[in-house]
Order: structure tokens, then sequence, then C-alpha cells
């Protein structure tokens, strides 16, 4: 029985012997994978994360970029219909606009509805007549009625948040049910989203609003 017991520690002596290098190489596989499994994990959740924030950011950013863009571009429409009320047509040169809006003015009048004494030749007697008066107050800036105080009017032609890039300003006319009517379009000539260019204005329809109105 001891001799027995003694074959078979020995057995499992040699056999542990044996499995040693086997154990320590899989304790060192253990260890590592301790170590990358984790990392593994972090890199591959960073990634998911990121996948599903991506679009959701570039949406976010989309809509805080063009909410500027639109409002530069409405200032512009502003500035084109001015420039028309004074010329009849709209302008294809920001240097132009810009230049007018900066130096040009705005008649300020008074418009009154009233009655008129006047002697009809024909009947020989006193009657009166509907009339309107118009009177001049005064003048007042193109910058100043358009714009707040302090608007940089410069930066007119320039795509916003950035403001390194011109707006595409073009400006015409076309002929609708045989009359000429003064067109302008203005639009970003890169947009931030390729499959959404914000415009105002139009070349081809009589329609001076905003492609997202």
């Amino acid at each position: 029985m001891i001799k027995l017991i003694v074959i078979l520690l020995i057995f499992l002596g040699v056999i542990a012997f044996i499995s040693r290098p086997a154990i320590k190489l899989y304790n060192n596989y253990m260890k590592a994978t301790k170590i990358i499994l984790p990392l593994i994990i972090g890199g591959f959740i960073v990634f998911l994360v990121s996948s599903i924030m991506a679009p959701i950011n570039f949406e976010k950013e989309t809509n805080y970029r063009y909410e500027f863009i639109k409002e530069k571009l409405v200032e512009i429409r502003s500035a084109q219909l001015a420039y028309k009320e004074k010329y009849g047509h709209f302008t294809n040169s920001f240097d132009q606009l810009i230049n007018f809006v900066k130096t040009d003015s705005f008649i300020l009048v008074e418009k009154t509805d009233t009655l008129v004494e006047y002697y009809n030749t024909i009947y020989r007697e006193i009657q009166f007549k509907d009339t309107m008066l118009i009177d001049t107050l005064g003048t007042v800036s193109v910058l100043d009625s358009l714009f707040k105080k302090g608007y940089a009017i410069d930066s007119l032609a320039y795509v916003p948040p950035i403001n390194k890039l011109q707006f595409e300003l073009r400006a015409g006319v076309i002929n609708k049910s045989k009359i000429d009517v003064p067109v302008f379009e203005a639009r970003d000539p890169d947009p931030y989203d390729k499959r959404r260019t914000l415009m105002i204005g139009s070349m081809t329809e009589a329609n001076l609003n905003g492609n997202w109105q």
C-alpha cells in the first residue's frame, strides 16, 4: 500500500513537473487577457457610441450653422428689396449692395387722405374731391432702417458662422405672363450638409422666399 502511495505521488509529481510550462503559459495568457480584453471591449464601446452619435452631432452642427445662414439670407433679401425700391431692379454685386446700404437713405413721408374744396366750372359750384396729401418728414439711412445698431454690414456677403466664404449672388429679369419681373438669388456655395443647400430667391420663378420656408 505504501509503495502504491509513493508511486502515485511520484506520478503526480511528474505530471505536475511536465504540466508546469503549460500552466505558466496559461497563467501568462490569462494575465494578458485580463489586460487586453477590457481594452478591446472599451474600444468597441467607443466605436459603437461614435457610430451612433456621429449623425446626431452632424445634425446638431448643421442646424446650428444653418440658423445663422438663414438669418443672413433674410438680411440679404431685405437689402435687395430696398435696392430695388430705389433703382427698380436687383443687383448681382455685393459691393454695390453693401455700398447702397451704407450710403443711401429712405425718404420719410406722411400720407393723409383729405377732402379738397374746388370750383367746378361745368356745374358752376363749389365741390369736394378726395385727395391724398404727401408731406416729406425727412430721411433715414437704409442701414439704420433695416439693421440693428452696430450691425457689421461689411459681413453681409459672407457665409456665417465662419465668415470666410461669400454667398453666390445673382440677379436678372424673367418674363412671366408677358411681364418682365426682376429676380435675384443668393445661395450658400459650399453647404455643410451637401444634401441641403440653403438659398433665397430664384432665377427661374418670381419667388423671394427661402427654400426652407
